[in-house]
C-alpha cells in the first residue's frame, strides 16, 4: 500500500512541475504581449468571433489565430497566427496582423489584417480576400472605443450620463 501511495505521490509531483512550467510560460507570454493603455485589450485575449457567409465561416480568436472553414465540409484553412499591432502611430491598436498561415497553392503563406472598430460586443462583421492569400477582417470590439462611455449600439451612439 505504501509503495502505491509513493508512486501516486511521484506522479502528482511530476504533474505539479509540468503545471508550474506551463503557468510560467503562459505568464511570460502574457506579460510580453502589448495590451494597450491600462491593459484594455487583455480581457479579450483568446475570445473568438465568427462570421458565416454563403461559402465560408470565418473565425478570429484575438491574439491567437484566424481561420476559414468551408461550409460544405470540415476543411479548415489557417489564415494566420497573431503577429503584431499594425495600426498607424496615431492609432496603433486599430489594426492587428496575423501571419504565417497555411501556404496557398503556388502562392505565399496566408495572412490576415484585422481592422478593429468600436462596438458594444466582440463581433466579426466582414471578411474578404482583397489579394491572393491576403485576408481582411473587420471586427467590432469594446476595447477599440476611444471613450468607453460612447459605444455604438445597433447604429445608435449611446452616451453614459
Amino acid at each position: 500500500m505504501l509503495i502505491l501511495l509513493e508512486k501516486n505521490l511521484e506522479k502528482l509531483k511530476v504533474k505539479l512541475v509540468n503545471f508550474r512550467m506551463t503557468l510560467s510560460l503562459n505568464s511570460e507570454q502574457f506579460l510580453n504581449q502589448e495590451y494597450g493603455t491600462d491593459y484594455a485589450w487583455a480581457p479579450i485575449k483568446g475570445h473568438c468571433a465568427e462570421l458565416t457567409t454563403t461559402q465560408y465561416t470565418y473565425k478570429i480568436c484575438l491574439f491567437d489565430r484566424t481561420v476559414q472553414k468551408d461550409r460544405n465540409g470540415h476543411n479548415e484553412v489557417d489564415l494566420g497566427h497573431w503577429g503584431n499591432w499594425s495600426g498607424p502611430e496615431t492609432n496603433k491598436f486599430s489594426l492587428q496582423k496575423y501571419e504565417n498561415g497555411q501556404s496557398c497553392w503556388n502562392g505565399p503563406e496566408r495572412s490576415t489584417l484585422v481592422e478593429l472598430v468600436c462596438g458594444s460586443e466582440l463581433e466579426l462583421v466582414e471578411a474578404s480576400e482583397p489579394a491572393k492569400c491576403e485576408y481582411k477582417f473587420l471586427v467590432r470590439v469594446p476595447a477599440a472605443c476611444q471613450d468607453p462611455k460612447e459605444i455604438d449600439v445597433g447604429g445608435e451612439t449611446h452616451f453614459e450620463l
